[in-house]
């Protein structure tokens, strides 16, 4: 069984008149359903570089990328949008909300953009803003909303930035939730709010993954030993 998604010596370059920068270079990763993943480290490090990648948001120059099984190293633009469509539900920095719009509003919109039928749309939006729990925080508007794609990938970029403590905790713990029959894939720089729910932890440095570690296991590997 092939993996939600599976990185082989990806790279990725970003080039600037006469020069070429790395985002992140020779990555090798397989990322499962079931997982949370934070992945972590300093400033320049690729983090979001590599999430972008991961998420369809950015292509990639070296090696390949397969997601539920699919070769994306021919894809286009409207490929990629596709991809985003099909499995990638985003949480993110800057929200991506519609501001004058209710908690409500912003999750039918995403449904409706995911070509979510009216009649399950009725039915699950109450569900999803009730998951949340705190509809008063923004960044929860935008949890909700992702969630409301029923997309099997989550990621989310520095998701409790600005918030308060009891604040990120709910939320990292939402994330937690859902990611039992989810990839949840999440790009932090501060790891001990998410530490006691996360299941792996990869560490960025200079465009290379230098640590990847398994801290609990994963909601997929309790079921296989049950």
């Amino acid at each position: 069984m092939s993996h939600m998604i599976e990185l082989h010596n990806v790279s990725k370059f970003y080039s600037n008149k006469d020069t070429v920068s790395t985002g992140f270079s020779k990555v090798d990763l397989n990322l499962d359903m079931g997982e949370f993943v934070v992945i972590t480290g300093e400033s320049g490090s690729g983090k979001s570089t590599l999430l972008n990648v991961i998420s369809g948001l950015d292509s990639y120059e070296e090696g390949e990328l397969f997601i539920a099984g699919e070769d994306t190293s021919g894809y286009r633009t409207e490929d990629y949008e596709r991809y985003r469509k099909k499995y990638i539900g985003n949480i993110f920095q800057d929200f991506n909300l519609v501001n004058s719009y209710t908690v409500y509003q912003n999750v039918e919109l995403s449904m409706m953009l995911s070509g979510m039928p009216r009649s399950e749309q009725k039915q699950n939006i109450p569900e999803y803003i009730e998951m949340v729990d705190m509809t008063a925080y923004t960044k929860t508007k935008a949890i909700a909303r992702a969630l409301a794609k029923n997309a099997p990938v989550i990621v989310a970029d520095e998701p409790t930035g600005n918030l308060d403590s009891a604040s990120a905790e709910k939320v990292m713990e939402t994330l937690h939730r859902i990611s039992k029959d989810r990839l949840v894939v999440i790009v932090t720089h501060n790891y001990e709010q998410a530490a006691p729910y996360v299941t792996r932890k990869i560490t960025m440095h200079d465009g290379r993954i230098i640590e990847d570690k398994k801290i609990q296991p994963a909601a997929g590997d309790l079921s296989d030993d049950e």
